[in-house]
């Protein structure tokens, strides 16, 4: 309800327009990539008007697939990371600093979001979702972390994503 997944175009397109994005010197007036607008204002799927949540994949460091949930009213995003030891917490800041701080200003400039609870242009905070399915294998983190996606659209409880089993994963794969 009022969520929307998106491809793991959405991630990469911000990553790509980020040092551009972090030299201009007026934020507020940024041009935004035409790909990125046409996600946010897509019809029936309008950000900050039918949708307040956005699922979708992230790669790290070319080699690693987290989901992301994103609440655009709350400028919040959980990390689901089928592998949280692969990276501390310190290389996780570097990886997410372009999304959590150009989301503000996508939203702002493009959603039109004056009726909302939005937050304004303060950086989007992430959180890593603790207590879920560990993937030891090689190979899986994108498989696990649509499923986690999906378990979370559906409300499915940390339980249930910590419950994953190999032998589930491999049904998913």
């Amino acid at each position: 309800e009022k969520a929307a997944f998106n491809s793991p175009f959405l991630a990469a397109c911000i990553q790509e327009n980020w040092n551009t994005f972090k030299g201009s010197r007026k934020k507020a007036t940024f041009v935004w990539d035409e790909r990125l607008v046409d996600i946010v204002m897509h019809p029936g799927q309008k950000w900050m008007e039918g949708i307040h949540t956005i699922y979708t994949p992230m790669i790290w460091n070319d080699s690693h697939w987290v989901g992301l949930a994103i609440n655009l009213d709350m400028g919040y995003v959980e990390i689901l990371d089928p592998m949280p030891a692969l990276y501390a917490d310190k290389r996780v800041e570097r990886f997410m600093l372009g999304l959590v701080t150009t989301l503000p200003y996508l939203v702002k400039k493009v959603a039109m979001c004056e009726l909302t609870q939005f937050s304004g242009l303060k950086k989007f905070v992430w959180k890593r979702v603790p207590g879920l399915y560990q993937n030891t294998r090689s190979c899986d983190c994108g498989p696990v972390s649509m499923k986690f996606l999906e378990m979370h659209a559906h409300g499915d409880p940390i339980h249930h994503m910590e419950s994953l089993t190999d032998k589930a994963v491999d049904d998913i794969r």
